[in-house]
């Protein structure tokens, strides 16, 4: 029989915890091509729409909101580690 989740000692958990600062650059590289895929978007949906097709249009604006969406998650992992490795947030 295992152990309630409270009785189990910081060791059990050492396997499952994760490397703040390797999070800290995944979140900021997604933060980065996140806004660049937002970037592209944007410009392929309204200043240069003439140059594209409709279905790269209407693909251009599901991407638009995707990587709006990244951007939030991406942002919100920084600040996780951030916190985690008693850094300013924000």
């Amino acid at each position: 029989m295992s152990l309630p989740i409270c009785a189990q000692s910081s060791a059990d958990h050492a396997d499952v915890e994760v490397d703040h600062r390797l999070l800290l650059s995944f979140a900021n590289r997604g933060l980065l091509a996140s806004a660049l895929v937002l970037l592209l978007t944007v410009l392929v949906c309204y200043p240069y729409a003439e140059w594209f097709s409709l279905e790269a249009q209407i693909f251009g604006h599901a991407a638009m909101i995707l990587s709006a969406v990244l951007i939030k998650l991406t942002y919100l992992l920084r600040c996780i580690a951030q916190q985690a490795l008693h850094l300013p947030v924000g």
